[in-house]
């Protein structure tokens, strides 16, 4: 269930008169998520194991493992309580009690992935409760025949929303109760696209009036009515079963795979078959994270992911296992450097996500990983990201807007702003709409919407508050043009701060012109369409404003005009403060202004009708990244006060630590990087290149102590100005500098 196939369904906007949310949705400002007890915040060093390897678990406890996610038993039937002879059978009972004991006398913690399979016993005697994919469908036949053969183990994936959900729960209750262990995973345990199953046609007419949509359309009002019914259901699935494991192991935890996470093919995937927030509801969520050709492993896709799955977990911890794929599916290792583990894992560590292993690459280059992984540990537990920009990740933007294009209409608008902030060497936090509220935005100085198209009124009245009373805002294109679910308000919500209204998509056909014959050979009639918004970007015609005057744009840039392809809005200036701060000239048709800025109340607001920051991912000029870095920076008002002086291909992240602030160092640069074909090119690195002379400069207030870790290095100050330097040591691929206050 974890590899979803994608569903790509065209549609439009409204659906839902009002745009109110149905009354059996828990809105966001009411949800509550859970707590991680503490081994889980502390789990940096986790492993895949068999509980009857006790040899390879006495090894990875050697190298820093604390947590052992090994494969459990099945949900058994009948329960114990009702027969004292049922439960786990042997000899399997036997081989887990001796793995367990194993791994809980090396001071480990055990978590448990159980299958998601109902007992062939419920499934026979409950028919109607089996899903359904197509109206009608008729499985009494298949029934018959043996449930565990592979064209038929899918009918024992019961929907957790009937009574078998409970029945699980009890389950995993007894089984937590009688094996001792500190939590469980589950492959499988989401909600369907849409199910017709007769026990769910029964049940969503009398909890909602309403009947089963016809089909899996996003763009149907009856669909998304559906989802956000099925997503609270399998919500308060996972409540329920987190809250009845607390009750026999108070440090009990739901350790589990996650579809919603940062991964990308997950991205893609619409509809969705879980909601972003109930990872808020798992105490680790973890994703599959694939670095091959399809999951664009070359690009700053797979560390955005890793940074996102902490994201949906409220900040606090998510994990991110790499799938170790030399070319692809199938599986494969193939020629899989050893070297290239260590800097998949340390990249996705700097972005705040765990990384647990299993040895898909062998266990030599596993075991030196886990060590690297290990020596770090003491500086990547409990982090809190230091604030300063906010990005809004909107899933649902990516649910009820983008879902006929996500990557084009959602998803490279956030990448792009990532990429500004890893090349910039920005603190950029990914946040979700669950962070709407004014005690998380009042930590930050600017807020950036990459186009955030679905806002609700509420939201709206947030953000608007925040910004009047001093808060810095960045949006683009769309932004706030739709409510929560989907309905176009026709004009965007937040027309005051942006000074300008909606005017539509300037769309038109593209202007085709003769090219060099040399480039005719290599492209096709995709080309020209592509430019259906292609023109130039004119810094000249507002010599005053912020880009106009930004000395490094003059020098990227210095006729002050640009080439620009992407997404575009044309704005309907309103008045106010917004002053037009950029034209746009594109090929064939008038000019207009496309970008705003000006003070709001105490803060500062930027609206780019273009889509700058989608540009920068997806065909990036520098002039972009400057762009956008600017626009931050002038909306924030002040730098964050510790900036870092390094190669764009060194990433920065920036960490409360308890007192202690952190500041981690990732070298990605990859020496055979685009020496192959683009589509298929992914990172297998093999060597690094140690980066010398890397700066971390402080503005203002001292620390006690700067030093680089592993290591120990106490770093010498030297004064520039009224800033302090730290030269750190070569950067070969990771290192954290330590700041003692």
């Amino acid at each position: 269930m974890r590899r979803l196939l994608v569903s790509v369904v065209v549609g439009c906007w409204p659906w839902w008169v009002g745009g109110a949310l149905p009354p059996y949705m828990t809105p966001d400002g009411e949800f509550r998520g859970v707590e991680p007890p503490g081994w889980v915040l502390d789990g940096v060093v986790k492993v895949f194991l068999p509980l009857e390897d006790h040899g390879a678990i006495e090894e990875a406890a050697a190298a820093g493992a604390t947590v052992v996610h090994a494969g459990g038993p099945s949900v058994y039937f009948p329960l114990r309580r009702d027969r004292a002879e049922s439960g786990v059978p042997e000899p399997e009972r036997g081989r887990m009690l001796a793995g367990i004991a194993r791994a809980k006398g090396l001071g480990m913690r055990v978590v448990l992935g159980v299958s998601p399979y109902a007992p062939v016993e419920v499934v026979r005697e409950h028919p109607d409760w089996v899903l359904r994919a197509v109206d009608g469908e008729d499985v009494g036949e298949r029934l018959k025949g043996d449930l565990n053969a592979p064209d038929r183990i899918g009918l024992r994936a019961l929907p957790l929303n009937t009574p078998y959900g409970e029945y699980a729960i009890d389950c995993l209750v007894e089984m937590m109760r009688d094996f001792g262990v500190d939590g469980f995973s589950f492959d499988g345990c989401y909600h369907a696209f849409l199910n017709f199953s007769p026990y769910e046609r029964g049940m969503y007419r009398k909890e909602t009036g309403e009947e089963l949509p016809v089909r899996a359309d996003p763009g149907e009002a009856g669909y998304r009515r559906y989802l956000l019914w099925a997503d609270e259901k399998l919500e308060g699935w996972y409540r329920r079963l987190g809250e009845r494991l607390r009750e026999v192991n108070p440090e009990a935890a739901i350790y589990t795979w996650t579809t919603n996470a940062g991964r990308y093919g997950h991205f893609l995937t619409s509809p969705r078959v879980m909601s972003a927030r109930m990872n808020r509801l798992i105490h680790c969520p973890v994703q599959e994270w694939w670095l091959d050709e399809v999951n664009l492993g070359s690009t700053v896709v797979p560390y955005f992911g890793a940074a996102y799955v902490r994201a949906v977990s409220g900040g606090r911890v998510g994990a991110s296992e790499p799938y170790l794929m030399s070319r692809g599916n199938p599986y494969s290792t193939d020629s899989f450097p050893a070297h290239e583990l260590t800097v998949r894992c340390l990249g996705a560590m700097t972005n705040g996500s765990f990384t647990p292993l299993a040895q898909m690459a062998g266990k030599a280059a596993t075991m030196a990983t886990l060590k690297e992984i290990a020596v770090r540990k003491p500086w990547f537990t409990r982090l809190e990201q230091e604030p300063w920009g906010a990005v809004l990740v909107s899933e649902q933007t990516r649910q009820f807007y983008a879902h006929g294009g996500i990557m084009e209409r959602w998803l490279s608008h956030a990448l792009g702003i990532y990429r500004v902030g890893m090349e910039e060497h920005l603190p950029l936090t990914l946040i979700t709409e669950l962070d709407l509220k004014p005690e998380v935005l009042g930590r930050h100085r600017v807020l950036v919407l990459p186009n955030a198209a679905c806002l609700s009124d509420e939201q709206v009245r947030v953000i608007r508050e925040w910004v009047l009373a001093g808060g810095g805002l960045v949006a683009t294109c769309e932004t706030s043009l739709c409510d929560e679910l989907g309905n176009s308000r026709g004009d965007f919500a937040m027309r005051d701060l942006f000074g300008a209204g909606y005017g539509g998509r300037p769309l038109g056909e593209p202007v085709k012109r003769e090219v060099d014959a040399n480039f005719a050979l290599v492209i096709g009639e995709g080309y020209w369409a592509q430019r259906a918004n292609a023109g130039a970007f004119r810094f000249s015609d507002h010599g005053e404003s912020i880009f106009a005057q930004d000395e490094r744009l003059r020098q990227l840039v210095p006729n002050l005009q640009a080439t620009f392809k992407g997404a575009m809005v044309r704005p309907e200036l309103a008045g106010g403060p917004m002053r037009a701060a950029l034209m746009y000239f594109p090929e064939g048709r008038e000019p207009f202004p496309c970008a705003l800025t000006g003070e709001q109340g105490k803060g500062r607001v930027v609206y780019l009708a273009g889509g700058v920051d989608a540009a920068y991912f997806s065909y990036g000029f520098p002039y972009q990244r400057v762009m956008l870095a600017r626009a931050m920076r002038w909306a924030a008002r002040e730098d964050y006060p510790i900036s870092v002086k390094a190669p764009m291909c060194v990433q920065s992240t920036f960490w409360k630590q308890g007192g202690r602030t952190l500041v981690h160092l990732w070298n990605g640069l990859n020496t055979t990087a685009d020496h192959g074909l683009q589509e298929v090119e992914t990172p297998l690195r093999e060597e690094a290149v140690a980066i010398h002379g890397v700066e971390v400069r402080v503005r203002g207030a001292g620390f006690r102590e700067v030093r680089a870790e592993p290591g120990g290095v106490v770093l010498e100050a030297r004064r520039d100005g009224e800033e302090m330097v730290y030269v750190v040591p070569p950067l070969a691929v990771h290192l954290a500098v330590v700041m003692e206050p």
